[in-house]
């Protein structure tokens, strides 16, 4: 259950940072002579992969901007729209 201070839109960014994050440790994991080594420090993994969630999700919706309609040139005044009424 989220808490209730945490908002509903970081659950998405927490979500993709926790993929991202089991992807990078299982690419980082290492077994040698028996015993599992993580190269790099895990703390450092979780911050990295806030960071590229939050940077994906950005990304993400400027795209979605960018591809949505784009009303370019249309100016309507409310004079305009006063003449739909005669």
């Amino acid at each position: 259950m989220a808490s209730p201070t945490q908002p509903a839109a970081n659950a998405g960014i927490q979500d993709l940072a926790s993929r991202i994050y089991v992807e990078l440790v299982g690419r980082a994991f290492l077994r040698a002579e028996n015993t599992a080594v993580i190269k790099p420090d895990p703390a450092e993994l979780a911050k990295l992969s806030l960071q590229l969630a939050e940077i994906f999700r950005k990304a993400e919706k400027a795209a979605g901007a960018a591809a949505g309609p784009q009303n370019v040139g249309y100016n309507v005044d409310l004079a305009d729209m006063a003449k739909w009424h005669k």
